[in-house]
């Protein structure tokens, strides 16, 4: 489990560890490594919605921590049987192993979990969800289990879902380029610690594999036997799984960038029925989720730093492919950390049960 600060936002001024009476109109809500990098997003998502302190249950990997939550402190507790009977909705800001184990426990019990791990995303039994795109799913679900998908893959979905619903989708070629902060605190360290330096050596327990800073690596997670990396396979997967195009042909390339929050994508599409770029737009200004910019430049093109700490996928430099036949291309930039992991979890939560979750949305960013 990643451990980091807890959360930026300002909720209710309460003091002193919180064990008061929750308010019964809020569900009680439960997140699983509270304390690292997605968990504190979380946090921070959930005060800006107004969850009461004393509806929040924080958990870790050991007792006796605490994190501040809107000037409150808030114990973190481990996990356990017991403490799982109080909650309303659980979500898991861990890895794939924590996951499994909580889900074989405590997780079993729970209402509704929504796991941002990648254990559960290809089960056949567990929904896949962008609520953009498939937010059926979450209702129509048989157990008590969604996944989230990774970064990469929500923010590629807001932009294709619109395009499939318009003209179909016949391929899907991509090539990202991820923030050091979807590696979680060891990413933030890594590349905090090569910045500035007169060196081109990697920093000690790096999880990327190279330099990242003043650099790019086209490598994440582990490459098999004819070169795809795990990062690309889930991408693949996930897309194809959550617009419900088993047969789609798709092809990513991922690249960790030095930057700090804001994964961006690089999208050249077939469509299957002819369209043209002016009908691409209308869909997409249209589109739940999604701030598009114009591609002639008349707006500032989405970027990284215009994406940090906001909600919108953002779409911009459309633009037809010559010579190919309904080919065309894009450019999506998202906050990895929000929309790519805690704030895609809550919505999914939303779109399972609007009346005993809606209340977690926070207001537009």
């Amino acid at each position: 489990m990643v451990d980091a600060p807890g959360t930026r936002s300002p909720a209710s001024g309460i003091s002193g560890i919180v064990t008061r009476m929750t308010d019964s109109t809020w569900p009680t809500v439960g997140v699983a490594g509270a304390r690292g990098v997605v968990g504190g997003v979380f946090c921070s998502i959930l005060a800006d919605a107004g969850l009461p302190a004393a509806c929040l249950r924080a958990f870790g990997h050991e007792e006796g921590n605490t994190l501040s939550y809107g000037g409150t402190d808030v114990a973190v507790h481990v996990l356990t049987d017991k403490n799982a009977d109080e909650l309303d909705v659980l979500f898991l800001a861990v890895d794939g192993p924590q996951s499994r184990e909580i889900m074989a426990g405590p997780g079993a019990s729970v209402r509704l979990v929504v796991d941002n791990s990648s254990a559960f995303r290809l089960a056949d039994d567990v929904p896949l969800v962008v609520p953009e795109a498939n937010a059926h799913a979450a209702r129509e679900r048989s157990g008590n289990l969604i996944a989230n998908p990774n970064c990469t893959t929500a923010a590629a979905v807001v932009a294709l879902a619109p395009i499939r619903d318009l003209a179909g989708l016949a391929s899907v070629d991509l090539a990202s380029y991820q923030a050091v902060s979807g590696a979680g605190r060891k990413g933030l360290d890594a590349f905090d610690a090569e910045r500035g330096t007169d060196h081109r050596d990697r920093a000690p327990d790096s999880p990327f594999h190279g330099r990242i800073a003043d650099s790019v690596v086209p490598q994440i997670d582990v490459l098999d036997e004819s070169g795809w990396s795990g990062e690309e396979k889930k991408i693949h997967a996930e897309i194809r799984k959550i617009l419900e195009m088993p047969d789609l042909d798709v092809a990513a390339t991922t690249v960790r960038v030095p930057v700090h929050t804001g994964h961006s994508v690089a999208l050249h599409i077939r469509t299957e029925r002819d369209t043209t770029v002016e009908e691409l737009e209308v869909a997409l200004r249209a589109a739940p989720g999604l701030e598009y910019r114009p591609a002639d430049g008349s707006a500032r093109h989405p970027m990284p730093l215009d994406v940090e700490g906001r909600d919108p996928v953002l779409v911009g430099r459309l633009r037809a492919v010559p010579g190919r036949a309904r080919g065309f291309a894009l450019w999506v930039s998202s906050d990895n950390l929000r929309k790519g992991a805690a704030l895609n979890a809550i919505q999914s939560a939303v779109a399972a049960d609007p009346e005993r979750y809606g209340r977690l949305l926070p207001p537009p960013r």
